[in-house]
């Protein structure tokens, strides 16, 4: 340890302070200063950068990227249907007309066998109507698929009832025999067998209720424009009803026909009930309906165009000097 002294060595640690510091000197001395490096031909440092940015100075290689060809989309056809994959999207179309073709093929031995003819004739007529769905659409702008497939069904049904040996008449009477089934529903006895006219006329009924869904589905539009709609019905409706039956009879038309004329302006859904009413003739008045129906498709697009009305405009859209009086006055009330 050596010799004790209670004396505080500051002369001592002067000593070693100065000593360290004529070291650090040295030290200091000896790295090289920007002057020195300057005289060796050597740069300073630069800051740091990305080594992939740096060039001609030793760094990481440049990747030569071939250029890419223009991208070309090639068409890809889908792989062709199988045979049972053809033969299940073929049926899957025509399910409908297949199966009442195959009613057809089964109510043949029938028809010759016992001689009821609704199960041929209401097939018949079905196949009838999709045939004259079919027909192109520059075809059915003349030929409606009613008239079409009326037609067909009275040659068809006249054809097959000639083959046993019946006259027009009689194969028109088992057509309809008047038999509804609201007759049969109530039970009534000695009535003969339905018809496929019967069936077609007992169906009506059922497209009277389904005429409430496109009305409830339009019912905005009916209430905006109900004065527009039901100030020309009623007057329309009135003039029929009293206008017609008194002009066809004051020609010489028998009361009963005169009387079908009163609902020609309906549907036929509403015009056999209409007539039934009335105590006119039904045949009558569903011809009349029918016509009427059918005329109104044939020629009312073509007179909106005449009109030049676009397809799809709305009554508010129509311009205004082809509107009538009554109608501005009804949205002039609407509006206010």
């Amino acid at each position: 340890m050596g010799a004790e002294d209670d004396n505080i060595p500051l002369a001592d640690a002067t000593r070693s302070r100065q000593e360290s510091q004529v070291t650090l000197g040295s030290i200091q001395s000896e790295i090289p200063t920007p002057s020195r490096i300057d005289d060796h031909n050597l740069s300073m440092p630069l800051r740091t950068q990305d080594p992939d940015l740096i060039r001609g100075t030793g760094g990481p290689p440049e990747a030569v990227i071939p250029p890419m060809p223009p991208s070309q989309s090639v068409a890809q056809s889908p792989l062709p249907f199988t045979r049972p994959q053809r033969w299940a999207t073929l049926i899957n179309q025509n399910f409908d007309r297949l199966t009442w073709l195959l009613i057809l093929l089964i109510s043949l031995p029938i028809y010759y066998t016992i001689g009821y003819a609704m199960p041929t004739q209401l097939s018949f007529n079905v196949l009838a109507y999709f045939a004259a769905l079919a027909l192109p659409a520059q075809y059915r702008q003349f030929l409606h698929p009613v008239l079409v497939s009326s037609a067909v069904t009275i040659m068809g049904i006249w054809a097959f009832g000639a083959l046993r040996g019946d006259i027009l008449r009689t194969i028109l009477l088992a057509y309809r025999s008047r038999t509804r089934y609201l007759d049969l529903w109530y039970g009534a006895h000695h009535l003969p067998l339905p018809g496929a006219g019967d069936i077609f006329s007992s169906v009506l009924d059922a497209s009277i209720v389904a005429l409430a869904i496109p009305m409830y589905s339009y019912r905005f539009e009916l209430r905006r424009h109900f004065l527009a709609i039901i100030i020309p019905n009623i007057s329309i409706s009135i003039a029929s009803l009293f206008g017609y039956p008194v002009l066809c009879y004051a020609i010489g038309v028998s009361a009963e026909r005169s009387l079908a004329f009163a609902a020609r302006s309906l549907t036929l859904a509403l015009a056999t009930p209409a007539v039934v009413n009335l105590g006119g003739d039904v045949n009558t008045g569903a011809a009349l309906a029918i016509m009427s129906g059918i005329s109104g498709v044939l020629v009312g697009n073509r007179i909106l165009k005449w009109l030049k009305i676009p397809e799809g405009t709305s009554l508010s859209k129509i311009p205004h000097h082809l509107v009538p009086c009554w109608k501005r006055y009804t949205d002039a009330l609407m509006k206010r």
